[in-house]
């Protein structure tokens, strides 16, 4: 899927919401310069960020783009789907599966040298563990480095962002209970 896919897809959305950017803003905590510049394909947008501005319309995130399933309980590498969303130098391998009651969403995620993510804050917690690279997670304006086999784990409610800071790719598992951001309904 290409960048233009998923801002034409965030416009026509919320549009169909009769939502303004403002509004979708409010809802989702992020900035209406920023939902703006995501609907001209002018930034990248997180995968975080999606599934909060999906929430706010009311809608499925794989709407906004194709997301593998994971229906069986298993994951095996080198069998996963690798995927990225628009231009984002993110790239993902869903971890877990999505069942009624689900409350865990796991991924691997690589970093492309160089990479900073968006501030966001969202629901639940978050756990990430470093398997290759030099990262920095800032939470609330406070930077934790972390090297292979380090880890963190905070409240996701507070801000927070992520980069690559070191020479290389870097390879991190995360695991949320950020509702919806594994969401197998199907898209309509």
């Amino acid at each position: 899927m290409t960048a233009e896919l998923i801002g034409e897809r965030l416009r026509r959305y919320r549009r169909a919401a009769n939502k303004t950017l403002n509004q979708v803003a409010t809802e989702s905590g992020l900035t209406a310069s920023f939902l703006s510049q995501a609907e001209r394909n002018l930034t990248g947008v997180s995968i975080s960020s999606l599934a909060r501005i999906a929430k706010s319309l009311g809608i499925a995130l794989n709407i906004l783009f194709d997301q593998p399933a994971q229906p069986q309980p298993d994951s095996h590498q080198g069998q996963r789907v690798r995927y990225t969303i628009g231009s984002q130098p993110l790239v993902y391998e869903r971890l877990s599966s999505n069942f009624p009651g689900n409350l865990v969403n796991a991924m691997k995620m690589t970093m492309a040298v160089g990479y900073q993510s968006e501030l966001i804050s969202h629901e639940g917690a978050e756990f990430t563990y470093v398997l290759s690279g030099q990262i920095v997670y800032t939470i609330e304006g406070h930077n934790y480095p972390l090297g292979p086999g380090g880890s963190v784990h905070f409240d996701s409610t507070k801000p927070h962002s992520i980069a690559n800071a070191g020479d290389d790719v870097a390879e991190v598992l995360v695991v949320t209970t950020m509702g919806g951001l594994l969401d197998d309904r199907p898209a309509v």
